[in-house]
């Protein structure tokens, strides 16, 4: 929202909206008829200073001079661009906000091949001609790219666009809005069958507690977080970044907390915030000994020798696993993320009610303004529910603290 001095806040920077008089010289370049140059001031009171001095150089500007740039503030010293390209619109977009370092990383691909396809014209010469041409250039079979692979690029540069019309204005219309790049679903992801279990949990890692020498397993993380995965539905970069702190056993029922509390913790989205009751089989297992024999020696991560790969947990996990898998037979799916689909298929097997199958997940409550508002899940609620998760033909036993799977 624009105040009346024009100047508005995007994540951290501020802009400034200039309109400009009908017979202004840069209407030409303009056909909104709107200026929005980045002030990127820290504090409002910054960006109204800044704005006043950028706004008298807009209106002041004339064709028989360069626009002058000041010294005074040195965040002023770019000239507005007689024409913007989609890189401009990059550099503006990645500043908006904080964003992570692969989503920088994936848009700036996606740049790069609009470049090369598109020659990089103007963007308000760019037509919708030429969203139909990049997408089709995506798509070719000599690409060898995978049709996700081509959406998720074709997204990109849409977003690019939508931001520079919708939060900059500095085009008057998404020229490639209602284009769309359809992706095949060649993998669906499903859950874990009885046999694809009995092969995973029957290895010598689960069945002895021999852990792996690979450094990305995390040694004892390499046991337990399969296993959390499997009673808990967790997200694998939830689980990977788990905190001693974010186990409670203090109250009759034990929990795991998920959120973005802790240092380098993020999740998903706001419904990810929850709380998940720890299984009875976890607890039999020795996952609570686990946690405070952990809290003797490292006192922070539950992972102490899981390595993190930065802005995204559980990366080197998932590679090793990926890996694990195909050594045991069980290349490609199901994967860690089909323990979601297992945990979801069992509780509405077991008639859970959908509303607490999403907060055990983390997804958004569906349904009505009522449901998603005022109904209410107690803990006690959500330990029934998680208890239902049960697999009849694994018998899980505890033998002389070597943690033993017997299967039927």
């Amino acid at each position: 929202m624009s105040s009346s001095n024009g100047i508005f806040q995007r994540g951290s920077s501020h802009y400034l909206r200039v309109v400009l008089p009908k017979d202004h010289p840069l209407q030409k370049f303009y056909k909104s008829g709107k200026v929005v140059v980045s002030l990127k001031a820290c504090s409002y009171r910054d960006a109204v200073t800044a704005g006043v001095i950028q706004r008298a150089e807009i209106l002041g500007w004339s064709e028989s001079k360069a626009m002058p740039s000041t010294s005074r503030n040195p965040t002023l010293t770019k000239q507005i661009p007689a024409e913007y390209h989609l890189r401009d619109i990059y550099g503006s977009w990645k500043e908006s906000k904080p964003r992570s370092s692969d989503a920088i990383n994936t848009c700036m691909r996606a740049l790069l091949l609009y470049e090369e396809q598109s020659a990089n014209p103007p963007l308000h010469l760019l037509t919708r001609a030429q969203g139909d041409s990049f997408r089709a250039w995506l798509q070719q079979p000599e690409r060898k790219t995978s049709s996700k692979t081509a959406y998720d690029r074709f997204t990109w540069v849409k977003t690019l666009l939508k931001y520079a019309y919708r939060d900059l204005e500095v085009i008057d219309r998404h020229p490639w809005e209602g284009i769309e790049l359809f992706k095949e679903t060649t993998n669906q992801r499903r859950p874990w069958s009885q046999a694809e279990l009995q092969t995973l949990l029957g290895q010598e890692l689960f069945q002895k507690y021999m852990l792996p020498k690979d450094w990305r397993a995390g040694i004892d993380a390499a046991y337990w977080i399969p296993l959390l995965g499997l009673y808990t539905g967790a997200r694998l970069s939830e689980l990977a970044q788990l905190r001693i702190n974010d186990i409670s056993a203090t109250n009759e029922i034990p929990v795991i907390s998920i959120s973005n509390l802790g240092m380098n913790q993020r999740v998903k989205t706001s419904a990810s915030i929850r709380i998940i009751p720890i299984h009875s089989e976890l607890i039999q297992l020795g996952l609570l000994e686990y946690v405070n024999k952990t809290k003797e020696k490292s006192g922070d991560s539950l992972w102490p020798d899981l390595k993190q790969r930065k802005d995204k947990p559980g990366g080197y996990f998932s590679n090793w696993f990926g890996e694990y898998r195909k050594s045991i037979g069980l290349e490609g799916y199901p994967d860690f993320h089909c323990f979601r689909h297992t945990v979801r298929s069992q509780l509405s097997e077991a008639e859970v009610p959908e509303h607490v199958i999403d907060s055990i997940l983390g997804h958004e409550i569906r349904g009505s303004t009522g449901t998603k508002v005022y109904t209410h899940r107690t803990i006690d609620t959500l330990k029934k529910a998680i208890e239902k998760i049960k697999f009849n033909y694994i018998e899980i036993k505890n033998h002389k603290k070597k943690l033993i799977f017997r299967l039927l």
